[in-house]
């Protein structure tokens, strides 16, 4: 991310340690593995994902929360002499909400007459913009070898960084989200916590799985 924000890596550290004695891996391993699953836990609670909706039931929404926004603010109008329409996209960009990317009507009370084909372009343009703050972890996702949905997949890295640092002293994966407009929406930061807590918790019920059966291998019940 482009602002530097502080996140708590405890449930993940604590699921390595206490899966480490029974997983055939290394503790960088398991990191790695670690990072896997939070790339695409975090790319599944990224909106337009939302509760109930992930995957391509949250591209579905994110494109039918565009059309709507654009329904409730514009309607498409055919040239007329005389008659100076409206730009469509001056309009999206002065009432788009930087925070959750929706368009704020305020207190407009009759949609704005736009030309019919401007419309249709911004509409295109907009609907494949879908996925875009999702994309900011694809670099991570190449990195590690993780497989995103396609409509993510498809705004390739360049908002995006990954790093493995991998020392005789050091080891350390660093992901970065730069799309430029990430720090300004609405508790996304909550969201990439949670899916740092959902992996960690993941993993440690993995680890307890395991040992529950090495006990019981062992004659304990």
């Amino acid at each position: 991310m482009n602002a530097r924000l502080r996140f708590d890596l405890r449930p993940i550290q604590r699921s390595i340690k206490a899966l480490a004695p029974h997983a055939k891996k290394s503790r960088r391993e398991l990191a790695q593995e670690a990072a896997r699953g939070f790339v695409k836990e975090v790319v599944a609670i990224t909106p337009p994902a939302s509760k109930g909706k992930r995957g391509s039931a949250a591209k579905k929404a994110g494109e039918g929360a565009i059309i709507a926004d654009l329904a409730r603010v514009m309607v498409a109008a055919a040239q007329r002499k005389g008659v100076k329409l409206a730009d469509p996209a001056a309009i999206h960009k002065r009432l788009r909400d930087p925070q959750t990317g929706r368009m704020n009507p305020r207190n407009l009370q009759h949609p704005y007459p736009v030309d019919a084909s401007a419309l249709r372009s911004l509409k295109r343009e907009l609907l494949k913009r879908v996925g875009e703050l999702a994309a900011g972890w694809n670099a991570g996702a190449q990195k590690l070898g993780v497989k995103l949905p396609a409509w993510v997949a498809r705004h390739g890295s360049k908002r995006s960084s990954a790093a493995v640092i991998n020392t005789f002293r050091v080891f350390r994966i660093i992901l970065t989200n730069a799309v430029k407009y990430v720090t300004n929406v609405e508790s996304y930061d909550r969201r990439i916590q949670s899916a740092i807590n959902i992996q960690g918790n993941k993993m440690l019920r993995r680890a307890e799985f395991l040992l529950t059966r090495a006990l019981r291998r062992a004659g304990w019940k």
